[in-house]
């Protein structure tokens, strides 16, 4: 009972990252979730309370998405700065198609109906990035008389651009190849010349790029007839797919840590 109930509720985070991302909060309405998700509108409140927390649930994955990412990447001994770079290609990846990112995004930028976002996602990738950065001084990559708040800012900067770039609709290949370019040049600026001699600053190669573990964010939906809420709610109607949205998983692409890599190569063929 316990599995299923949470399989409902990653179903529900799925559905709502969808339409938060393509909506923003204030137009993505609750029976819509609850129809993407494929459960009814008890099963969606037996879960979250109001549409707030659902987005706080949202926001919760993305930054559980972030924080594994960086675990996995600092677990296999890879120097700060290249974890670092790493953890930047992966936010192009899922800035460009996965849609708890994009929707953490977008909920930490709107004020929708005057209420203030859950928080702010943007910020939380700057602070990753300015504990990295605080590794990298440990390690003696900066160079010297650069301040971490000098570098902290630059790397900020590239962020913005990334969150800015994939929203306006520019092509992973064109927002890849320019942070590439981006970090040979903040490399030149911030890191010791012996430790960026052996750092890469294209995204991770081959398939695997050793980020491990693999998250799930939001399993595929079964598309059915009926809904299968949570025993505790009862059976609810027949629930249909809705005309105006598609089921978490359709049109999107779940990245996970594991398959930044092959994200990258996908998005390039487009």
């Amino acid at each position: 009972m316990q599995e299923r109930s949470e399989r409902t509720r990653a179903r529900l985070v799925g559905a709502a990252a969808e339409l938060f991302d393509r909506y923003g909060y204030a137009e993505a309405r609750l029976g819509d979730i609850s129809r993407v998700a494929g459960v009814t509108k008890g099963a969606l409140y037996f879960h979250f309370a109001s549409k707030q927390e659902l987005a706080a649930a949202v926001q919760e994955s993305g930054c559980l998405l972030l924080d594994e990412t960086v675990l996995a990447l600092r677990r296999d001994g890879r120097p700060a700065l290249q974890s670092l770079i790493d953890t930047t290609h992966a936010l192009a990846v899922w800035a460009t198609g996965e849609p708890v990112v994009r929707a953490s995004f977008r909920l930490g930028r709107e004020r929708a109906d005057g209420e203030r976002p859950v928080l702010n996602y943007h910020l939380v990738c700057v602070a990753a990035a300015g504990r990295l950065l605080a590794r990298a001084a440990e390690e003696g990559a900066l160079r010297r008389g650069v301040a971490e708040d000098a570098a902290r800012t630059l790397v900020a900067g590239m962020i913005a651009g990334i969150e800015a770039a994939a929203w306006s609709g520019a092509p992973y290949p064109e927002l890849s190849s320019c942070l590439s370019e981006a970090w040979t040049l903040v490399l030149r600026a911030v890191a010791e010349e012996e430790a960026a001699r052996g750092l890469r600053t294209a995204p991770p190669p081959g398939p695997t790029a050793d980020l491990d573990p693999t998250v799930d964010l939001h399993p595929a939906v079964d598309p059915g007839p009926t809904a299968n809420p949570d025993p505790a709610v009862g059976p609810g109607p027949a629930v249909g797919p809705g005309p105006a949205v598609d089921p978490p998983g359709q049109g999107s692409r779940a990245v996970t840590v594991s398959t930044v890599s092959a994200s990258a190569g996908s998005l390039s063929s487009r």
